[in-house]
């Protein structure tokens, strides 16, 4: 079963995008709203696809895929974005991020992009 973390700013997604994940039949493993927590939750508990948000309050979303496919490459990186600009598509795959989804999405698009992926 592929185990799936969530890093975003936001606890209302975080919630809603675990609750259409498990009802759809994935595993979320963690929930995290910054690189600290994610990056201290990956010491102990694996996951095979993080959803990545873009923007985050006080860091870039785009540091944090680079610094998480230079310690953990195995791990498949879906980043999330608002953003519909070439600029950031450029960056994301410079940095290693294995799938680019744009907000806002509808159900079908989110795990298309993780079963890809998966």
């Amino acid at each position: 079963m592929t185990r799936l973390a969530l890093v975003d700013d936001s606890g209302i997604l975080r919630s809603a995008l675990r609750n259409v994940l498990e009802s759809s039949g994935y595993h979320v493993v963690f929930e995290a709203e910054g690189s600290s927590t994610l990056f201290e939750q990956l010491k102990n508990t694996p996951a095979d696809v993080i959803l990545l948000d873009v923007f985050f309050p006080t860091e870039n979303g785009l540091d944090i895929l680079a610094r998480l496919k230079t310690q953990y490459p195995h791990i498949k990186v879906l980043l999330v974005t608002g953003l519909q600009q070439n600029a950031v598509l450029e960056e994301a795959q410079k940095r290693g991020a294995d799938g680019v989804l744009y907000k806002p999405f509808d159900t079908d698009d989110l795990l298309s992009a993780i079963e890809r992926l998966a």
